[in-house]
C-alpha cells in the first residue's frame, strides 16, 4: 500500500497539482473563478453563469457559441501550461533530457484543466435540460461542441511549440538568452533561476506521454543536464513572448471587424480571453519578480493607474451629436443659476402648458391623465416594460398611451418604453404594423452583450484606434458605440435619431413627453435631456436659507446647459444610453464641460422615476386639477415591491466586513421606494384633484415563504440583471403579466381609462 500510495502521490501529475497550491496560487485563481462561475458561486444575480451556459453568437445559442467558448478555453489551458512550465519546469530535471518536454509537460498538468471541462460540460447539460427544456440529447450535443473546441484550439497552439521546440532549440535558447542577459532584471531573474536550478530537483517517480503510457523517470543530475533544461526553458520563454504577441495582434485585427456580427463572438468566449491574458501576464511577472512579485504587481498597477490620468493616455466617452471642438462650459453653481433663470423657466413652463392643451383638445370630456414611470433593470426591464406596455395598451384599446403625458424612469425601462412609443407614433402616422406583435417583443430581448464585452477587450482596454462620424463630429469607438449599435440593430433602426426629431411630435402631442433623467457623478444632480427643454424641472420652489441657497438648482436642463455645443443634435440612442450606463459595462459619459461632467445611470437617484412624475404634476398642478378628471401615476416595475426580512443568522467575519455595503445596495431600492410613496402622500395633500398610484410588477403577487411560491416557479425564478436574457428568463418575464395583482391592475386600468373618456 505505501509503494502505490508513493508511486501516486510522487507522479508528474499529482506532483504538479501540490506545487500549483503551494506556489501558484494566483494562477489557481482563475481557476477557482472559471470554476465559480459555472456552478453558479459568482454573479449569479448578474446572468454572469448563464453567459457560459448558455452562450449566445449570431442571436442564438447553437454549437457555434460552444465551439467558439471551446475555442478560448483551450487557449486558457495552453497559456495555463506555459505559465506554469516558465515557472515550474526548471523543478523538475527530468524533463530537461525528454523529447517533446512542453507537449508532456502540458499533458501531465491536466488534472485541473480537465476537472473544469468535465464539471463544465455536465453544467451545461443541466441548465440545457432544466432551464431551457430542452432533452439529453439534443442538451448533450450541444455540449459536445464545447470539447470540440477545446481540442481544436489545444492541437494548433500545441504545433506551435511543437516545432519551435525540434530544431532550433538551440539556437533559438542562445539568442534569448544574450538579449534577456542584456537587462538588469533579466540578469538577476537568470542569475536566481540558475541557483534554484541546482537546489531543486522535485522527486517525481514517473510520468505519461503522449501515447498516455506510464514512464518512470531515471534521475540524472549531471551538469549537461542543467544545461539542456536551461535552454530549454529560455527557448521557451521566447515562444511564450511571441505567442502573447500573438494574441494581442489577433485582438487588435478582430477589434477592427467588431462592428461585423460574425466577429462578435460570445461574451463568455470574450471573459475567457481576457483571464488568458491575466494568467499569462501572471506568470510573466511571477517570472520576472520571483519571490517579489506581489510587489512587482502592485508597482505596475500603480504605474498605469497614474498613466491614465494622463490626458494622451486617459479615455474620455463621448456623447454622439456633441461638439467637443470647443472651449469647454464652465460647470459651476453661477453659471448653473445663469442658464437656469425666472425667464427660461417661465418660457419652458409656457411650452409645457402648451404641450397639455394641445393634449387635451383630443378629448372632448375632461380625461384621465396617466404618467408613465418604468423602472430599470437592464434588459430585463426594457422586456417587462415592453411587454406590459403591449398587454396595457392592447386591452384598453389603444387608450393608454392616448391618455399619457409623460414617460419617466430609468435604464432599460426607459429603453423599452421609448421602443413601444415609438412603434406607437409609426402606427399613427398610418404604417401598417401590429404594434401588439410578438415580434417587437424578440426584438427588444435580443441579446446586447456580447459586443459590448468584446468592444471592452478588443478595444477600449488597449488602445482606441477607430473612429465613426456622427453629425459633422469624430468619434472613437468604444463599448459605448458598440452597444448603441447592437441596439439599433436589435430594434430596427427606428430609434436612430436625434432628440430634435421629436421636439415637434411632443409639442403636437402626438407621442408623450420623455424624461431622461441621468444622473450626475459630480454633485448628483439630474441632467435632463428633452427635445423641448424642461428647466421648471429644476428651480426649487420655496426659498431656503443662505445656507443652502447654493442648491436653488437641484438639477440641470441640457439642452440649455449645452445649447452651443450642438445638444439638440445629440444622439437619441446617446441620450437613452447616458440613462442605462450599468456600472463597469457601458461607460459613463463625459460632457463638454470644466471640470467634466460625468453622467451615470439614471436609478442613482430615482429607479422608478415616480420623483420625476411627481414633480412634473406639481409644475402644472393648477392646470391639470382643472382640465382632467384625475391623474394615474402608473408604475411599470421590474421589482416586486415588498422587501423579504431575512432571518438572524449567524455572520462570519468576512460578512460582517461586507454586510454594511452589501445592505446599502440591496436596500437600495425599498429606500428609494420609502421616499416615493412619501411624495406621493404628500401629493394627495397639495394636489387639488383624484389622484391614483397603479403597479404593474415582475414577480407580482409571489412571496417566497409563501406555499404557492413553488407552484408557479416559473414566475418566483427572477430573471438576472443583464443586457442579455436566456430563454428560461424571457418565458418568465412574459408570464409574470399573468399573475393576479398584475391582472386585477389591468383589469381596473382598463375600467378608469373606460369612465374618464
Amino acid at each position: 500500500m505505501k509503494k502505490h500510495f508513493n508511486t501516486f502521490i510522487y507522479s508528474f501529475p499529482i506532483q504538479l497539482v501540490l506545487n500549483h497550491f503551494k506556489k501558484n496560487q494566483l494562477l489557481l485563481l482563475c481557476w477557482v473563478l472559471l470554476f465559480s462561475i459555472i456552478n453558479g458561486g459568482f454573479g449569479k444575480g448578474l446572468g454572469i453563469p448563464y453567459l457560459f451556459l448558455s452562450p449566445e453568437y449570431l442571436n442564438s445559442v447553437s454549437f457555434s457559441s460552444y465551439f467558439i467558448v471551446g475555442l478560448t478555453v483551450g487557449g486558457l489551458i495552453v497559456a495555463f501550461n506555459i505559465a506554469t512550465y516558465i515557472l515550474d519546469g526548471y523543478k523538475f530535471h527530468f524533463i530537461g533530457v525528454i523529447s517533446k518536454p512542453f507537449s508532456k509537460f502540458s499533458l501531465n498538468n491536466s488534472i485541473i484543466p480537465i476537472a473544469f471541462i468535465i464539471n463544465y460540460i455536465i453544467q451545461i447539460i443541466h441548465y440545457q435540460m432544466v432551464y431551457e427544456f430542452i432533452g439529453f440529447k439534443d442538451a448533450l450535443f450541444l455540449a459536445s461542441a464545447l470539447p470540440i473546441g477545446i481540442s481544436v484550439s489545444i492541437f494548433f497552439l500545441q504545433l506551435y511549440f511543437w516545432f519551435t521546440n525540434k530544431d532550433f532549440r538551440e539556437v533559438l535558447a542562445e539568442r534569448v538568452e544574450k538579449r534577456i542577459k542584456k537587462l538588469t532584471i533579466g540578469r538577476i531573474a537568470a542569475v536566481k533561476y540558475h541557483k534554484d536550478l541546482k537546489k531543486h530537483d522535485h522527486s517525481v517517480v514517473g510520468y505519461f506521454d503522449l501515447k498516455f503510457r506510464w514512464i518512470k523517470v531515471q534521475h540524472k543530475t549531471n551538469q549537461k543536464i542543467f544545461h539542456v533544461i536551461n535552454s530549454i526553458f529560455d527557448q521557451n520563454h521566447l515562444n511564450t513572448v511571441i505567442a502573447e504577441f500573438f494574441i494581442f495582434f489577433i485582438i487588435l485585427v478582430l477589434g477592427a471587424f467588431r462592428d461585423h456580427p460574425f466577429f462578435q463572438i460570445p461574451a463568455a468566449a470574450s471573459a475567457v480571453l481576457f483571464i488568458s491574458i491575466i494568467l499569462m501576464a501572471i506568470g510573466a511577472i511571477t517570472f520576472w519578480f520571483r519571490s517579489w512579485a506581489i510587489t512587482g504587481a502592485i508597482a505596475i498597477f500603480f504605474l498605469i493607474n497614474y498613466l491614465t490620468t494622463i490626458d494622451f493616455l486617459s479615455k474620455t466617452h463621448y456623447a454622439h451629436g456633441l461638439n467637443y471642438d470647443t472651449t469647454a462650459v464652465k460647470y459651476t453653481q453661477s453659471k448653473i443659476d445663469q442658464i437656469i433663470n425666472d425667464n427660461a423657466i417661465a418660457e419652458d413652463k409656457a411650452t409645457g402648458l402648451k404641450i397639455l392643451n394641445n393634449w387635451r383638445s383630443q378629448f372632448q370630456s375632461k380625461p384621465k391623465m396617466i404618467l408613465l414611470t418604468a423602472s430599470g433593470g437592464g434588459q430585463r426591464a426594457a422586456y417587462w416594460t415592453m411587454k406590459a406596455l403591449q398587454t396595457a395598451d392592447s386591452i384598453t384599446k389603444g387608450d393608454l398611451f392616448k391618455h399619457t403625458v409623460s414617460i419617466s424612469g430609468a435604464s432599460g425601462g426607459l429603453i423599452g418604453a421609448a421602443y413601444f412609443r415609438e412603434l406607437k407614433y409609426l402606427k399613427e402616422k398610418g404604417e401598417n404594423i401590429n404594434i401588439y406583435s410578438s415580434e417587437y417583443l424578440s426584438n427588444i430581448g435580443k441579446e446586447a452583450l456580447n459586443p459590448i464585452i468584446f468592444s471592452l477587450l478588443t478595444n477600449d482596454i488597449f488602445i482606441r484606434y477607430q473612429y465613426f462620424e456622427y453629425e459633422g463630429f469624430s468619434y472613437p469607438k468604444d463599448r459605448g458605440y458598440a452597444f448603441e449599435q447592437k441596439l439599433n440593430k436589435n430594434l430596427g433602426g427606428i430609434l436612430d435619431k436625434r432628440i430634435k426629431d421629436y421636439q415637434q411630435a411632443e409639442l403636437s402631442a402626438r407621442i408623450p413627453m420623455l424624461f431622461l433623467a441621468p444622473t450626475s457623478v459630480n454633485d448628483g444632480r439630474k441632467l435632463y435631456v428633452t427635445p423641448n427643454s424642461s428647466s421648471y424641472m429644476s428651480k426649487k420652489a420655496i426659498k431656503d436659507d443662505s445656507l443652502n441657497s447654493l442648491m436653488d438648482n437641484r438639477s440641470i436642463d441640457f439642452l440649455r446647459m449645452f445649447e452651443h455645443y450642438n445638444a439638440e443634435n445629440l444622439s437619441f440612442l446617446t441620450a437613452l444610453r447616458m440613462s442605462a450606463s450599468f456600472p463597469y459595462i457601458t461607460p459613463n459619459i463625459n460632457l463638454p464641460s470644466e471640470p467634466t461632467l460625468e453622467i451615470m445611470d439614471a436609478g442613482l437617484a430615482d429607479n422608478f422615476g415616480v420623483s420625476d412624475a411627481v414633480l412634473f404634476l406639481y409644475n402644472f398642478k393648477e392646470w391639470i386639477a382643472e382640465n382632467t378628471s384625475g391623474v394615474v401615476i402608473l408604475t411599470i416595475r421590474d421589482s416586486k415591491k415588498a422587501a423579504y426580512i431575512n432571518d438572524g443568522q449567524n455572520l462570519s467575519i468576512i460578512e460582517k466586513l461586507f454586510t454594511p455595503i452589501s445592505n446599502i445596495y440591496n436596500n437600495w431600492s425599498n429606500v428609494q421606494d420609502t421616499r416615493n410613496d412619501l411624495l406621493i402622500e404628500y401629493a394627495h395633500e397639495w394636489f387639488d384633484g383624484n389622484l391614483s398610484h397603479a403597479m404593474l410588477s415582475y414577480d407580482a403577487g409571489i412571496d417566497p415563504s409563501s406555499d404557492n411560491g413553488s407552484n408557479m416557479k416559473h414566475i418566483s425564478e427572477r430573471a438576472s440583471l443583464n443586457w442579455r436574457l436566456t430563454g428560461r428568463e424571457k418565458y418568465n418575464i412574459r408570464n409574470a403579466i399573468k399573475s393576479k395583482e398584475n391582472q386585477e391592475t389591468l383589469e381596473w386600468l382598463n375600467q378608469v381609462l373606460e369612465s374618464g373618456k
